[in-house]
């Protein structure tokens, strides 16, 4: 509260206050674009590799156990996509090209990239 007590007699302040609540408003259009495109990719994920990282486990696991991530059930495929978006998506392309070929994982995880990153 003394803060905002400070900004009326602060200009500066004042004006800096005023301009972070009035981007506000604009951030929760931006968040809500941004959860439907994760939304979106998470799902395509899930139909596309899902079950590819069942049947061929083996090829990326020596025990032959779903790894850590992937694409199989829809709360994984959202958290790879965040991953993506967060940067860290070249383990999970790997895993993904070894499971269910090359083509189609890189222009999936590209798209991710592109579209997700220009949100």
């Amino acid at each position: 509260m003394r803060v905002f007590k400070l900004a009326k007699s602060w200009p500066t302040l004042n004006m800096l206050i005023k301009i972070i609540g009035n981007s506000v408003g604009a951030l929760g259009n931006l968040t809500l674009v941004l959860a439907i495109i994760v939304f979106i990719f998470a799902v395509v994920g899930m139909q596309l590799f899902g079950k590819n990282y069942k049947d061929c486990v083996c090829k990326i696991s020596s025990d032959c156990e779903l790894p850590r991530w992937h694409m199989n059930d829809f709360f994984h495929s959202f958290l790879i996509v965040f991953r993506v978006l967060c940067g860290e998506w070249i383990e999970t392309m790997w895993d993904c090209m070894e499971v269910a070929g090359q083509a189609m994982c890189l222009i999936v995880f590209m798209m991710v990239m592109v579209i997700g990153n220009l949100v």
